[in-house]
């Protein structure tokens, strides 16, 4: 069976009220990165995006709920203390919001960033997702740097030449935002699209997954 291990960036409202439903009825599992960027653009946009009790409601559907640090930096050119606290104030917030964080790390802007790799590993993160396009070997490759593909647009090419990574063996990681995202509409998804795609992996026995299960299936 051809696995995909499906992710989520940037806490959009969109996930829960959109997203979580189509998961729920096809019983796909996800992984949704969480990040908090500024106050001043938080509050600007903040009709659109998740807080702490849409993203408990998410978890309590059964849903991973990853780190992708406070502000949403690019965090190869940040000081390893100014790393620090992006991710420890992520995860302070996850927790004073009774949710539990999942060990999983998704790198702002998505490039991997080699200088944070041993911060997330001391804070006992599993694996970092990038945004290289290939499958995820998970039993050999860096696991502080999982390659995945993004998918935004109506293109079904897109699509489907990202989940052509997953070969049966390997699963494939797909980066989706909001659907739709009225926020960084250069990330956008059609609702209709996401729904089509989703119907095609399960109609075509596609196993769907979060990071964290697919980690835990390899390694046990």
């Amino acid at each position: 069976m051809k696995t995909i291990v499906l992710t989520f960036d940037d806490a959009v409202r969109s996930q829960l009220t959109i997203v979580a439903p189509v998961l729920k009825r096809f019983g796909f599992g996800a992984t949704f990165f969480v990040c908090r960027f500024s106050d001043k653009w938080r509050a600007q946009h903040s009709e659109h995006l998740m807080g702490l009790e849409e993203l408990r409601e998410l978890q309590r559907q059964g849903f991973e709920i990853g780190n992708h640090t406070w502000s949403h930096p690019n965090m190869r050119e940040l000081s390893d203390a100014e790393n620090a606290r992006e991710v420890d104030s992520l995860s302070e917030w996850l927790k004073s919001g009774g949710i539990t964080e999942a060990p999983v790390f998704a790198y702002p802007g998505g490039p991997y960033a080699d200088n944070a790799a041993p911060l997330l590993r001391q804070r006992g993160f599993l694996a970092a997702r990038s945004t290289e396009n290939d499958a995820w070997d998970i039993a050999h490759c860096d696991p502080m740097h999982v390659p995945a593909t993004p998918v935004q647009g109506d293109n079904d090419e897109t699509f489907f030449k990202a989940i052509h990574y997953a070969d049966g063996i390997h699963p494939a990681v797909i980066i989706f935002h909001g659907v739709p995202d009225l926020v960084h509409p250069w990330v956008h998804t059609p609702p209709e699209c996401f729904t089509k795609w989703m119907t095609f992996l399960h109609d075509h026995d596609y196993r769907v997954i979060g990071m964290v299960q697919a980690i835990h299936e390899v390694n046990g």
